[in-house]
């Protein structure tokens, strides 16, 4: 009987580690895969600036809860924006806030390729700068619906994702809340040597980092830009101190919302030619248990937010896939 208790739960732990791995194959091969990129769009040699928007996440007030970039658009009044999202692959208009630029007589056409639809084209303001964009995804049944009278409040109406900065340099320069597009290099960079290479499969920002003498590749995603490090339980455990007053709510996503558990930490890490505080390490309070098992086998060692870069420059040469942070 013993034996057969005893095999019974090798099995089991066979078909775990087996479904397991298959699960891990089956992530990788999804966030890195790579995607057709059908936006084309042309813009002004103009800086961008953006502002930190403040959001209550789970009652707790969190002041930069998010990078959005004033949009305009001719002949309206109202105030609109899109987040700046590098762990979206795609940028997106939303389908509610489409419908109510058609219903105030905009004549936005759309086509679909590959059974997604898209905005074939749209001229609008990203601050100063002009936009001229085709193929922007639709992201349907979200967003907002509003009216010509709703002037007043922001309304979000897309999100900016990696595709706008696909075979490009972009220039976040978080001090002073502005992002520079270059299809080349300008001379003051191009002098710059310490530039350090970076992968960027599937429109995702994987960028090399130490910590702990130990070399990761953390996934930059300035969606989670109230954060410094997305990690597992036990690298929290291990980069926070235990006195440190721990924070618990539920982050928003895109179809609903994560436990995140966080600490402020004075830790420092190594990315590209600079070292930097975390200031903020955190971990998702959901299948904590099979986390440690599971990690080790992605190609993410951590997702990466805005908090340490917030005084400095970070740099994304997509064109070369090679970055560098400036320090204040």
């Amino acid at each position: 009987m013993k034996k057969k208790i005893g095999y019974t739960l090798l099995v089991i732990l066979l078909l775990i580690l087996i479904g397991g791995f298959i699960g891990v194959q089956k992530f990788n091969s999804s966030l890195f895969k790579e995607k057709t990129n059908y936006l084309q769009y042309t813009s002004e040699a103009k800086p961008i600036h953006f502002d930190w928007a403040g959001d209550s996440i789970g009652g707790i007030y969190e002041p930069q809860a998010a990078m959005i970039i004033p949009l305009k658009i001719e002949g309206l009044s109202h105030r609109f924006y899109m987040q700046f999202d590098t762990g979206a692959y795609d940028s997106f208009i939303y389908g509610n806030d489409l419908k109510s630029l058609r219903a105030m007589g905009l004549d936005i056409k759309e086509v679909i390729k590959d059974d997604v639809r898209y905005v074939k084209n749209l001229d609008f303001m990203l601050d100063n700068n002009h936009i001229k964009a085709s193929m922007i995804k639709i992201y349907p049944n979200y967003g907002h619906h509003f009216n010509k009278n709703d002037t007043i409040s922001r309304i979000g109406i897309g999100t900016i994702g990696s595709d706008f900065m696909a075979n490009r340099i972009t220039a976040i320069d978080f001090k002073n809340q502005n992002i520079q597009l270059y299809n080349e290099r300008p001379k003051w960079m191009s002098e710059l040597t310490e530039f350090k290479p970076f992968d960027f499969a599937g429109r995702r920002f994987m960028l090399p980092v130490t910590l702990d003498n130990k070399d990761y590749d953390f996934l930059y995603d300035s969606g989670c830009s109230a954060f410094g490090l997305i990690t597992i339980k036990s690298r929290f455990d291990k980069y926070t101190k235990e006195s440190t007053k721990q924070i618990n709510y539920d982050a928003k996503a895109w179809e609903g919302s994560i436990p995140i558990r966080s600490k402020t930490t004075e830790k420092l890490f190594n990315i590209g030619n600079a070292n930097l505080k975390l200031k903020r390490v955190s971990y998702v309070d959901m299948y904590k248990v099979m986390q440690p098992l599971i990690t080790p086998f992605t190609r993410v060692g951590g997702w990466l937010g805005n908090q340490p870069f917030n005084e400095n420059t970070l740099i994304l040469d997509t064109k070369n896939e090679e970055f560098i942070v400036i320090e204040k």
